[in-house]
């Protein structure tokens, strides 16, 4: 009984953190020319928990936490968006880190992630706006996640070391 409370109990502190992170990085824009990019800090929690308690735990944190920003500070579209990166990036990010013969890094994971997240986002555009109209958005989103993932991925890292002592 007790395992089930602390599995509950990990699993509303990290969608909070998750959370939190998702509304801290919507208050600081990045001073970039491109809309709707972002480092993705809500993400840091996700690689987190992917690592420490497995993509059903993981899945489960990033959509409740994709549904409270849609409820709290988005809309349906946002919603749609978020949903197919997180998915996306998710199913990419467990089906590397289960390569173990491979050992791929958490920071390779995260790159991928990164960019499969963005690469999800402009699925949802091409749909709804027209495939012509967005493929401009292709290189700038394919390295800001990139960049966002190498990043996300090495705090990450740091993160479980330091999580490990605990």
């Amino acid at each position: 009984m007790q395992t089930t409370t602390k599995k509950m109990a990990r699993f509303a502190v990290y969608t909070a953190l998750a959370f939190i992170f998702s509304y801290i990085e919507s208050l600081v824009p990045l001073p970039i020319p491109f809309p709707g990019i972002k480092l993705g800090l809500a993400n840091l929690v996700i690689i987190i928990v992917l690592y420490q308690s497995g993509f059903t735990a993981a899945f489960s944190v990033s959509i409740v936490r994709n549904i409270l920003n849609a409820l709290t500070f988005g809309s349906l579209f946002g919603l749609f968006y978020s949903l197919a990166g997180s998915v996306l990036s998710l199913l990419a990010m467990e089906g590397l880190r289960r390569l173990k013969p491979l050992k791929i890094s958490m920071i390779s994971v995260s790159s991928i992630g990164g960019i499969i997240h963005n690469m999800g986002q402009l699925l949802v555009a091409s749909a709804l706006v027209g495939h012509s109209a967005i493929l401009h958005y292709f290189p700038f989103l394919y390295f800001a996640g990139l960049i966002a993932g190498v990043l996300i991925g090495v705090l990450g890292k740091l993160c479980l070391k330091r999580l490990s002592q605990f």
